[in-house]
């Protein structure tokens, strides 16, 4: 049998360790991934939901992203803030209208939107949210 050392593990790990898509309010999904790599490397602009009907700069992106922690039940830095020092892994939420394909695409995969689930309690009191333009 052969024991793969902790880097090696790591790296064989798949990079979004959970996703759920939850039931905001009537506009929004507020969106909650754990991810296996550190806070410093995601890229925001490259968490997208793809919508054939518009030009590729008007697709939809990560709105409100806040940093919680592992077991999802504080915020870890301010809204707007990335933790400092970065931290890995990292769980995150997010929000994104709900009028959009049901699609979310990342570097570390794709993602079904309209498998919602009931905002849990955790959440409820400490997400912040405010109104797009």
């Amino acid at each position: 049998m052969f024991w793969f050392g902790k880097k090696e593990r790591e790296r064989n790990a798949p990079k979004v360790a959970s996703f759920s898509s939850y039931d905001f309010n009537k506009e929004w999904f507020l969106v909650e991934m754990a991810f296996n790599v550190s806070s410093a490397e995601i890229d925001w602009s490259a968490i997208i939901v793809p919508d054939e009907k518009l030009d590729k700069e008007n697709w939809q992106c990560a709105y409100l992203e806040q940093y919680l922690n592992k077991d999802g039940t504080e915020k870890i830095c301010d809204l707007y803030d990335e933790p400092d020092p970065a931290v890995k892994p990292c769980r995150v939420a997010f929000f994104l209208f709900k009028d959009c394909p049901g699609t979310l695409q990342t570097p570390y995969g794709s993602f079904d939107l309209t498998k919602t689930e009931p905002l849990p309690d955790r959440l409820a009191g400490i997400i912040e949210f405010e109104e797009a333009d």
